[in-house]
């Protein structure tokens, strides 16, 4: 019978509209699947489901048909509980079944009440459960009815056509995304080439290349010295920072504005020489290089203007003096100084209170200061390095970490004393040579010469750099030629230093043909001095040989006298030379004969005169 039910409904949707009709093959499709073929459909059949109607209406009551599988099943189901035990078995499995169903409702309670607030959102939160909405936010499920649209062809093909159309712009967009990342990338490996490119040069070079700590993970370029103090050290690198195009610039700031170590020689406060500035192009043409050069050169004129400040502080007892930002070195601090020396730091992109750029006759001297105090420092970086070579001293608690000043300001003392004390010689020298000449002497003149590297052999820096640390030394020599052919030479030295362990200034050294070893002096006064009277008694011995035996001389005081009789002297006469006055005399207690390079002078010869005593 349940068959017989079953196949007596055609189920299909109920129709959209009310006056719509089934169509024909929809029925026929339909009759077939529940019927079968045709054939089998007779009259007969028909009927029998007619005589059937009781039985179907008894079956529309679900509760009849309750009944019926029940008294199907009745011989299946088990028997009634016969003992307390049984009962209470059933009434547990009668309340499982009974808990299993609540939960079954409550959770179609709780999936109706998360469905319906997404519309009704108070009314659904009051029927559902606690730990449902704990766990799930409401208004998050939701339904919709949907109907089915009738078929539109003209619908469809613009359907179809846009469809094509977003279609063919999407595609379009990947086309030009593509080809944009084509750009980018084709832009990136330009600039990553240029990049490279550069770092690769630079690092060609001979520049250290080296990455920045950091985050960011730049590269930089090492331009300083390890030698170095330490806020030095610290500025020895700058970033390697690329631009939009590729090309690599500096880190901003870093060699854009360099300076440099200048020198001015003064003498009697007239500017002789000063030393060349580089000039550095416009920023446009500033290449890479050449900023990291400015940049080197730049940090290593500051780190020696720095340590000579330092070490002109612990020289100010002997005339080094600060003049604004200028270190001024005179040549002697006890008097006033024809020779001077002002060296100062400067920027090379800012010209003002510079001396003009002009041909003065010592600006080759000015250029070799500058350059010797570079050579100076680059000597304490290697001696430096040198002594973190070698083995450290005991720890102890007396040991201080003090850095004690570089010596670059000591040699450059040196020079300018040295320098002035040659210029001084060599004016007495002159003097003397023209006073000779006005008084018909021959006589030759070897000037004191500045040679540095006279006595020394150069193979390297080395040894450069020790021969400026060693004493300055030069020589001069006056020959002077008598009647018997007869040469008297008087020899000058100067030698300045201005080492720690040394006496300080200049020493002179006055050689005479009398005696084997020289006079020393520490004041070139008191050298010229002992020169005048050394001089006059070199012309009064020499005066005195041709004058014959009956003369003699007294060497100390330049004395000539001569014996008339016994124990009675009866002629004398002296020579005196003053370099001061320029005058060279020949005196007596009756004549007395000048001769200096200017004014009045006698026209016969210092020799000639001598003859006429003799006769």
């Amino acid at each position: 019978m349940a068959s017989t039910t079953a196949n007596s409904f055609s189920f299909q949707p109920w129709a959209r509209n009310v006056g719509e009709e089934n169509l024909l093959k929809d029925t026929l499709g339909r009759v077939h699947l529940e019927r079968g073929h045709f054939r089998d459909i007779t009259e007969a059949s028909l009927q029998e489901e007619v005589a059937a109607e009781g039985a179907l209406q008894l079956s529309e009551s679900e509760d009849d048909e309750d009944e019926d599988e029940n008294e199907d099943e009745a011989p299946k189901a088990k028997a009634k509980p016969t003992t307390r035990e049984e009962l209470y078995k059933t009434k547990h499995e009668m309340l499982d079944r009974v808990r299993a169903a609540e939960q079954e409702i409550l959770m179609s309670l709780d999936f109706v009440s998360l469905l319906l607030s997404k519309d009704m959102p108070k009314q659904a939160a009051t029927s559902m459960s606690p730990f449902l909405k704990e766990a799930v936010p409401l208004a998050s499920l939701g339904a919709d009815v949907w109907q089915r649209m009738p078929a539109d062809p003209v619908r469809e093909a613009q359907d179809e056509l846009l469809t094509t159309k977003v279609r063919m712009e999407g595609l379009q967009q990947s086309a030009d995304s593509l080809l944009g990342a084509a750009n980018r990338l084709q832009d990136n490996v330009r600039r990553e080439t240029e990049y490279w490119s550069q770092i690769l040069s630079i690092s060609e070079k001979g520049w250290n290349v080296c990455r920045i700590p950091g985050p960011q993970r730049r590269l930089g370029v090492r331009f300083g010295f390890n030698e170095s103090s330490v806020q030095f050290s610290r500025r020895g690198i700058a970033a390697l920072d690329p631009r939009s195009d590729g090309t690599i610039v500096l880190e901003r700031g870093v060699g854009s504005k360099p300076k440099a170590l200048h020198a001015v020689l003064r003498e009697d406060g007239k500017v002789i020489g000063s030393s060349k500035l580089s000039s550095i192009p416009s920023s446009e043409e500033t290449t890479l290089e050449a900023r990291i050069h400015y940049a080197r050169d730049s940090l290593y004129d500051e780190e020696l203007y720095h340590e000579m400040v330092r070490e002109s502080r612990t020289l100010a007892s002997f005339g080094v003096t600060m003049k604004d930002s200028a270190i001024n070195i005179k040549s002697h601090p006890a008097s006033k100084a024809r020779f001077e020396v002002a060296i100062d730091l400067v920027s090379l992109d800012d010209g003002s209170g510079l001396v003009p750029d002009v041909s003065n006759a010592e600006n080759g001297l000015a250029e070799a200061t500058v350059l010797a105090a570079r050579l100076l420092l680059s000597h304490a970086h290697r001696d430096k390095l040198r002594k973190r070579s070698d083995l450290p001293p005991p720890i102890s608690d007396k040991q201080k970490d003090e850095r004690p000043p570089l010596p670059i300001l000591r040699p450059v003392m040196a020079f300018a004393m040295h320098r002035s004390a040659l210029d001084r010689l060599n004016a007495y020298l002159e003097v003397v040579a023209s006073v000779l000449q006005a008084a018909q002497i021959d006589n030759s003149l070897q000037r004191a010469q500045f040679e540095l590297l006279s006595n020394v052999h150069v193979t390297n820096m080395e040894a450069l750099t020790n021969a400026l640390m060693r004493p300055w030394t030069s020589e001069a020599q006056l020959q002077l030629k008598t009647p018997n052919a007869t040469a008297l030479r008087l020899g000058f030295k100067v030698e300045s230093t201005l080492a720690y362990n040394n006496s300080f200034g200049s020493i002179f050294t006055l050689t005479v043909p009398s005696r084997n070893e020289g006079y020393r002096f520490d004041n070139l006064d008191e050298m010229i001095s002992a020169a005048d009277v050394k001089l006059a008694s070199a012309l009064a011995k020499a005066t005195v040989e041709s004058l014959g035996d009956d003369w003699t001389c007294n060497e100390h005081e330049a004395l000539l006298t001569t014996d008339a009789g016994i124990g009675e002297k009866n002629a004398s006469m002296w020579v005196s030379f003053n370099s001061r006055k320029r005058l060279l005399s020949l005196s007596s207690f009756t004549t007395k004969v000048l001769w200096t390079d200017s004014g009045e002078t006698s026209e016969t010869g210092f020799w000639d005169v001598c003859d006429a005593v003799q006769k």
